[in-house]
């Protein structure tokens, strides 16, 4: 199974980002968009994980949220990793909350290695479209820029759920398969 350990989205916020998807859309550009009832925040991806390895992944991830608090994060700001030429993903970023993000991102990786092992520190972001090539690059990076200030909205975050990604030739469909309750 593909697994992963995310955060969802709140309604208002999917809607928000689901708003900036569509004003994207409507530029000539080489971007996969991902689905608005796809969007969440990554944790850590586990990449094929065997059957026989989920209880002991369940009890990983529940003891490294056991003294975690509700918390809220706070979205906004569109940008892209890459340069020039080479634009690979578009995303907005979380503000408010980030460091909690990333210290939870920092556990799993240490806890989870024997799945996965992760060489790069966590930037805690939403994935909204991934570039295809580099037609009209500058102008999305433009469009891009110029959602720098773009205002998503407010999350709380009560819980974190361990993910199935099920690849489909539309796209991903992503089945919640635990769910993580925080304090």
């Amino acid at each position: 199974m593909r697994l992963f350990i995310a955060v969802d989205l709140n309604d208002s916020a999917r809607k928000n980002i689901s708003d900036i998807i569509s004003r994207l859309k409507k530029k000539d550009f080489d971007v996969k968009w991902v689905n608005p009832e796809n969007i969440h925040i990554t944790l850590k991806f586990l990449g094929e994980v065997n059957e026989n390895d989920m209880k002991g992944l369940e009890n990983i991830i529940s003891g490294s949220v056991k003294d975690v608090k509700k918390f809220k994060i706070n979205i906004s700001k569109a940008g892209y990793f890459g340069k020039g030429n080479y634009v690979k993903v578009v995303w907005v970023d979380i503000r408010e909350g980030r460091d909690i993000l990333v210290q939870l991102s920092r556990k799993f990786n240490k806890e989870l290695t024997h799945i996965r092992r992760e060489e790069r520190e966590p930037s805690p972001h939403i994935t909204i479209g991934r570039v295809r090539s580099g037609r009209n690059v500058h102008e999305l990076i433009n469009e891009v820029e110029g959602l720098s200030d773009v205002k998503v909205g407010e999350v709380e975050v009560n819980d974190i759920k361990l993910k199935q990604s099920v690849l489909k030739p539309d796209g991903p469909i992503y089945i919640d398969l635990k769910t993580f309750e925080l304090q």
